[in-house]
C-alpha cells in the first residue's frame, strides 16, 4: 500500500527516524520474563504477559496526560514506574519500589529483532539513521551499543518536553538534522506514533511486525511493510 510513489520517497528522504520500543528492539524478550520473576518471587500466579500490555497501556495513557497538562515534562522512568506500581497494587500485591524500578531498568537492556541489524547496515549507506524516542536520554544511551549498526543519532522526547505524538518531539527531530519534515521517513509499529509524524508533514512507514490493523485515521502511512528487512528492500 502506497499513497507517495517509493520512489519519490527513495528520492526525498534524507533521514530515517525510527520509533524504537517495539519497533526495533523487542520489548517482549525483555519485560516479560522480568515480570515473571517479579511476580514469581511475590507468590502470583498472574500471567505476566498480560501484566505487560496492561502495564504498558497505563503507561501510554499517562504519557499523554503528561503532555497534556502544564507543568515539566515527567521522565519515562517515572511514567513507567508509577504505570507498573498501579498496575501491581491493583492485582492485590504488595511490591517494594525497590522492585519496581529494577524491572523498569530492564529497559536498558532491550535488544533488536532477528530482522533489524541487517536492514539498518543496508539503509545507512544510503541514509541517516535516527532514533526518535519517547525513551529518556540516558535509556536511548544505553541501548544504542545494542545495534550492530551504529545509529546516526538519537532524539529523546525530553528534548522537546512532550512525548510523542505532540508535535514537539518531531520538530526537533528536523531541528537536530536539519532537513525539512517531508525528507523525514518515520518508522513505527504504532499507530498512534505515525499519525503523529504524517500531521507534521513527514512521510510515513508502518512496519506492522504483529499485523495489526492501522486503523481509520485519515493521516495514512506512505509505506507499509512487515518487518525492517522489508522496508530495507523498499527503500535501496
Amino acid at each position: 500500500m502506497t499513497t507517495i510513489a517509493t520512489e519519490t520517497i527513495r528520492e526525498e528522504t534524507r533521514v530515517l527516524a525510527f520509533d524504537l520500543w517495539d519497533t526495533l528492539l523487542d520489548r517482549e524478550s525483555t519485560l516479560v520474563p522480568a515480570l515473571g520473576e517479579l511476580l514469581t518471587a511475590h507468590g502470583s500466579e498472574y500471567d505476566p504477559e498480560i501484566l505487560l500490555r496492561r502495564y504498558l497501556a497505563m503507561h501510554f495513557r499517562d504519557s499523554m496526560i503528561d503532555s497534556l497538562i502544564p507543568g515539566p515534562h515527567t521522565p519515562f522512568k517515572e511514567i513507567s514506574r508509577r504505570a507498573l506500581a498501579y498496575r501491581l497494587d491493583q492485582i492485590g500485591l504488595d511490591v517494594p519500589d525497590e522492585a519496581v524500578r529494577e524491572v523498569i531498568r530492564r529497559w536498558k537492556e532491550l535488544r533488536p529483532y532477528p530482522d533489524v541489524d541487517d536492514a539498518l547496515a543496508r539503509l545507512g549507506e544510503e541514509y541517516q539513521l535516527v532514533g526518535l524516542s519517547n525513551g529518556d536520554p540516558d535509556m536511548l544511551e544505553a541501548v544504542r551499543p545494542n545495534f550492530e549498526s551504529e545509529l546516526d543519532g538519537v532524539v529523546s522526547v525530553a528534548e522537546a518536553g512532550a512525548y510523542k505524538p505532540h508535535r514537539a518531539s518531531y520538530d526537533r527531530c528536523c531541528e537536530r538534522f536539519d532537513v525539512a519534515p517531508h525528507e523525514v521517513l518515520f518508522v513505527t509499529s504504532h499507530t498512534f506514533d505515525l499519525v503523529g509524524a504524517k500531521a507534521i508533514g513527514m512521510r510515513g512507514a508502518f512496519l506492522n511486525r504483529h499485523e495489526n490493523p492501522y486503523g481509520g485515521w485519515i493521516h495514512r502511512p506512505d509505506l507499509v511493510v512487515e518487518d525492517a528487512g522489508a522496508l530495507a528492500d523498499a527503500l535501496c
